[in-house]
């Protein structure tokens, strides 16, 4: 009886470890093909400018991310008092946000790579990844992804950068804005914010 009982919490960890492996691939092919297209945009950024940053970088990040999630999150209980519109409309602010950060932000190559470090299961389809950004003569900056598995698919929802968590910053920032000038001003910033990532880098690279 024991024997079995043995067997069968072996078996079981056998199984769990399989599927959280299999976790581990497929959210790490989401980050993959991020990074990736963030180091091709940074190679090629003074040829594309930031437009052509902004538009390679912007179905890359949709898909990789879910702004739902992040939203949720970021916004905290002020997430309810919402409409559908109003959540549509800080949706979509949201991920374009995080597009013209990227776009202006990795704006040049000096030998960058993004390197593979570990894995750790978060439990409730969720894993952390851990990455370095490295570069010739830099001090490697630590890239930590929270990737959670939405229907079948894995996708961000956090990101913490030697770490500082971008959801907690969020967080903090936007309830607190709301909470002293209201949900309307705080899409007016966000969208001041775009267009000030976009008027400060009209020339290529």
């Amino acid at each position: 009886m024991m024997s079995r009982i043995v067997i069968g919490l072996f078996l079981l960890v056998i199984t769990l470890g399989v599927r959280a492996e299999e976790g581990f691939v497929e959210a790490r092919k989401t980050v993959d093909r991020l990074n990736a297209s963030l180091i091709e945009v940074m190679k090629d950024a003074k040829k594309l400018g930031y437009q052509g940053r902004y538009k390679t970088l912007d179905p890359v990040v949709r898909e990789s991310f879910e702004f739902e999630a992040v939203s949720v999150l970021a916004l905290g209980t002020h997430w309810k008092n919402l409409d559908k519109d109003q959540k549509t409309a800080f949706m979509e602010k949201l991920t374009q946000l995080s597009v013209a950060t990227y776009a202006a932000q990795f704006n040049g190559y000096a030998g960058e790579s993004f390197r593979y470090d570990s894995s750790q299961d978060l439990k409730n389809q969720r894993v952390l990844l851990r990455y370095f950004l490295t570069a010739p003569h830099e001090k490697p900056i630590k890239f930590e992804y929270q990737v959670h598995e939405f229907n079948g698919r894995w996708q961000i929802i956090n990101i913490i950068v030697d770490g500082i968590s971008d959801v907690a910053l969020r967080k903090a920032q936007y309830t607190s804005l709301i909470d002293r000038e209201g949900f309307d001003r705080l899409l007016e910033k966000l969208s001041r914010k775009i267009s000030d990532y976009a008027s400060n880098n009209t020339a290529p690279g």
